[in-house]
């Protein structure tokens, strides 16, 4: 059975960096001759203080969106945020960190339209969108990213929408904020109502810079990739395509510019750009080799190449279906791992690199080596709740149904954090949901076990946890159908409307909680 996306890397907050340009030669080559502070001086959740302070010193606010159990949040830990130039870069910010199990975090979460962790935004003292970026991206390319948008006061949006009209008027940098700009962490917040591709596509066309043109026509590629309802590309677009992605993989910049693009979607960009397994496997071979060299150029490189065997044995399956991963691929694969394991000592290391390599373990089918890993971990981890549902996930693939619902049990038990227990305490009722479906009262006592999280939340009832509720809410009703469990939903609705006017101030996300159910 080929593996699922973990849940470690499912709830990873943006999936893809998107905003690099050409590598320096160190991670703070911009900020080098800055002094050097001991820590950023984060300010935490105190928002409008933050807003306040800018008004009066002028400076940008920079909002940092992460949760201490997120992988890519915990690698800007242990990398970026520990950096003596980029910590005295952010003297030139009002820099506030808000975790997502803060009171109010995620009310303001859906207030600056943040999609996932870790995403950095930047906003001027009246809160004018300035830029926002994907916290996964390569150090250097965050840096420069934010030197550049520490002097800035336009907004992004007024950037783009000058570019749309009269592309000519729009100078260098603001060319550069776009091209930096989180294209996949937006949520449609700066495309609107646009279609991302057609608009990524229109400014590719405009871009005065090859680079950064085709760094959009990469992105507009990726967006048609991704799509649900994408259609097959006629084959003048798939020579684009190839075209496009020939060019960038023998560009070492760029491809260190659109190093996660090019991970995570590499394979799909590949089977949009080559309709045969004759075309892909000579591109897809390009890919792997350009990924290799850009790399081995990081500070992480087993981390960094553990991500890269990932890209592999996706091209590998995309393009011998059904096939049995050749022994040479499983080395490869196994040693990664090793390396990455032994690499990351720290919490903060470890945190960023275990739920890929067990994804690593689980794509090559051993999911012995991929239950000892989390096993272990669990002694070692500051959040060891954080792989339990991988574990239920294993457990639940080998058909052992009790021990699956244990780890989910365990895992909502020992979760931390108020939008943190109502995002495991869903998995753990979709797990009895889906493994024991007639027993009405467990699902019912467990559910109403999460709804009571919420009267521990003033203002909860926003971004993530509303989704998450949202999710249970739609399988709770096909759960109710097949099970005749409407007696349950109508006690569960009584009982989330006790915590609604506590959870849900606010006219959206009152009528929202009190729809809960209902619709």
């Amino acid at each position: 059975m080929r593996a699922a996306l973990p849940f470690a890397l499912l709830t990873l907050c943006a999936a893809l960096a998107a905003c690099q340009q050409a590598p320096s030669a160190s991670p703070v080559a911009t900020a080098s001759a800055a002094p050097v502070a001991e820590a950023i001086a984060w300010r935490h959740s105190d928002v409008e203080d933050a807003f306040t302070d800018a008004r009066q010193s002028g400076k940008p606010v920079l909002l940092y969106w992460g949760a201490v159990w997120c992988p890519p949040c915990n690698k800007l830990k242990a990398t970026l945020f520990r950096d003596p130039g980029f910590i005295a870069l952010t003297r030139q910010y009002i820099p506030v960190y808000l975790d997502g199990d803060q009171e109010g975090a995620q009310a303001l979460g859906e207030q600056f339209g943040v999609r996932g962790y870790p995403t950095l935004i930047v906003l001027d003292p009246q809160r004018h969108e300035i830029t926002r970026l994907a916290g996964g991206n390569d150090s250097a390319e965050l840096t420069r990213a934010l030197t550049l948008a520490a002097g800035r006061r336009t907004a992004v949006a007024d950037v783009l929408r000058v570019a749309v009209v009269s592309p000519q008027r729009v100078s260098e940098d603001d060319w550069r904020v776009l091209g930096d700009y989180g294209w996949e962490v937006d949520a449609n917040r700066l495309s609107g109502q646009r279609d991302p591709a057609a608009l990524l596509r229109q400014l590719a066309a405009s871009a005065p810079e090859p680079a950064l043109q085709r760094r959009f026509a990469l992105l507009a590629l990726g967006a048609e990739s991704s799509g649900k309802d994408t259609t097959p590309p006629t084959p003048e677009a798939r020579e684009q395509a190839r075209a496009l992605l020939t060019t960038v993989l023998a560009a070492p910049a760029e491809v260190r510019a659109n190093r996660d693009l090019l991970g995570y979607q590499g394979p799909a960009l590949v089977a949009r750009a080559a309709a045969t397994p004759a075309q892909r496997e000579p591109l897809g071979g390009l890919l792997l080799a350009a990924l290799e060299r850009a790399d081995a150029t990081q500070d992480n490189a087993a981390d960094a190449r553990l991500s890269s065997v990932i890209t592999e044995l996706a091209l590998y399956k995309q393009q011998h279906a059904d096939a049995t991963v050749p022994a040479a691929l499983v080395e490869k694969a196994h040693e990664r791992v090793a390396a990455a394991d032994a690499a990351a000592t720290t919490p903060h290391e470890r945190q960023a690199t275990i739920s890929t390599a067990v994804y690593v373990l689980r794509e090559v089918g051993d999911d012995a080596a991929a239950e000892k890993l989390l096993l272990a971990e669990l002694d070692r981890s500051q959040t060891p709740y954080y792989y339990m549902p991988d574990l239920a996930e294993l457990a639940e693939a080998r058909g052992d149904k009790d021990a699956a619902l244990e780890w989910l049990r365990k895992a909502y038990a020992g979760a931390q954090g108020p939008a943190t227990r109502v995002q495991w305490g869903v998995l753990y009722v979709e797990g009895l949901v889906r493994l024991r479906p007639d027993d009405a009262k467990a699902i019912e006592d467990a559910t109403a076990e999460v709804i009571a999280e919420l009267d521990a939340q003033p203002a909860g009832y926003h971004q993530r946890t509303r989704q998450r509720f949202e999710r249970l809410a739609g399988m709770l009703q096909t759960w109710s159908r097949a099970h005749h469990g409407q007696d349950t939903l109508g006690r569960l609705q009584a009982r989330m409307g006790e915590s609604c006017a506590k959870a849900a101030p606010g006219a959206d996300a009152s009528a929202a909680c009190d729809r809960w159910l209902k619709s």
